[in-house]
């Protein structure tokens, strides 16, 4: 049966007649495409890079393709193995650290990358960047910022641990990879080269030397949050936090001389319910377009290098990875965390219970 198109166009009386629903209908086109077209469940970090992502990735894609992108917090490693396990998977998509490309491989917890819809070509090329069940969302450092009244200040990793020196609270990411083992052995003369694999027993007996100054964050917008009201003198945080909340008017410094470089990925939990929508997203975020948009809108590094051509070079600046950290960032080592989580995870937790 066919219609005549012009009777999709309602009229004043129309709208009359139908009241505040006709409005809504008429004034939300795009949750409509949504309903018919599904939606992905995506959980985050939240915060302020939540927001750059509904900017830059999540409202363009429903635009582009009419599927909703719903954000939900609590992105855990438990939580993906716990709805996994019980048959009951309710994210279709999680950005995690790198480590979980291969935890969560390992476990059977993950849903293989369909590379038919997702192109890999363009992304940079880097050891372990890209696994079976993984792509790599953005470039992100944890770095060293600092409350201005330490000015000038810490230029080393030893200056982090000199709480005479600079005085006041060091905020850490609790997880155990959360770079201040590494930033621990390195305050303690260990080479950058020679960090892996970690001494723990030695990292942590120089957290033990400030660790009544230590406050451990459980979020990364936890950590911004610290510095911003000045319950931290110093964190170690990733840099589009440290900027996003310098740019929001906390008075921080930030020493790109202290970073440790790496990497966000993407991944679906086996039996999402939404792979396939999943995936299109997945491949919508790696393009040059999306990619150059996010690092506009926060300032996580591009991973596909094209993106870079329409980033203004003032900006690019700015980015995890780009020239101001060339020659400065240490790499983290990922895989090995990957092989090593649980194991290193277990005797932090008893030293923090110590």
């Amino acid at each position: 049966m066919t219609r005549n198109p012009k009777s999709f166009i309602p009229t004043r009386r129309d709208i009359l007649k139908l009241g505040g629903a006709g409005v809504a209908l008429m004034a939300a086109p795009a949750v409509l495409r949504a309903q018919q077209n599904g939606e992905i469940v995506f959980s985050s970090w939240g915060g302020s890079w939540e927001a750059a992502m509904r900017e830059a990735w999540f409202d363009p894609f429903t635009e582009k393709t009419g599927i909703a992108v719903r954000s939900v917090p609590g992105n855990s490693y438990g939580r993906i193995q716990a709805m996994v396990e019980s048959g009951n998977t309710e994210w279709d998509i999680v950005e995690v650290l790198p480590d979980f490309q291969w935890i969560g491989a390992e476990k059977n917890l993950l849903e293989p990358i369909d590379f038919g819809v997702v192109d890999k070509g363009p992304i940079m090329e880097g050891q372990d960047l890209i696994t079976d069940y993984s792509v790599p969302q953005v470039l992100f450092s944890r770095l060293i910022a600092y409350n201005k009244d330490l000015a000038p200040g810490p230029k080393t990793f030893a200056d982090v641990f000199d709480v005479e020196k600079f005085p006041g609270k060091r905020a850490f990411y609790t997880k155990a990879n959360g770079a201040y083992l590494e930033a621990a052995l390195l305050a303690d003369g260990v080479a950058p080269a020679d960090l892996y694999p970690l001494d723990i027993d030695r990292a942590l007996a120089k957290l033990g030397t400030i660790r009544d100054h230590i406050l451990f964050y459980e979020t990364n917008a936890q950590g911004e949050q610290y510095l911003s009201d000045g319950q931290a003198a110093i964190g170690l945080v990733p840099d589009g936090r440290a900027l996003n909340a310098r740019n929001n008017g906390a008075p921080i410094e930030i020493e790109y001389g202290l970073s440790f470089l790496t990497w966000s990925a993407m991944v679906v939990p086996k039996g999402a319910p939404n792979k396939d929508a999943a995936m299109r997203f997945l491949a919508y975020a790696l393009t040059p377009d999306a990619q150059a948009a996010i690092a506009k809108a926060y300032t996580y590094g591009p991973v596909v290098p094209e993106a870079f051509e329409m980033i203004p070079q003032e900006r690019a600046e700015t980015l995890s990875g780009g020239p101001q950290m060339r020659d400065k960032a240490v790499i983290l080592g990922e895989k090995w965390w990957g092989e090593n989580l649980a194991a290193v995870t277990d005797k932090v937790n008893a030293w923090k219970l110590s």
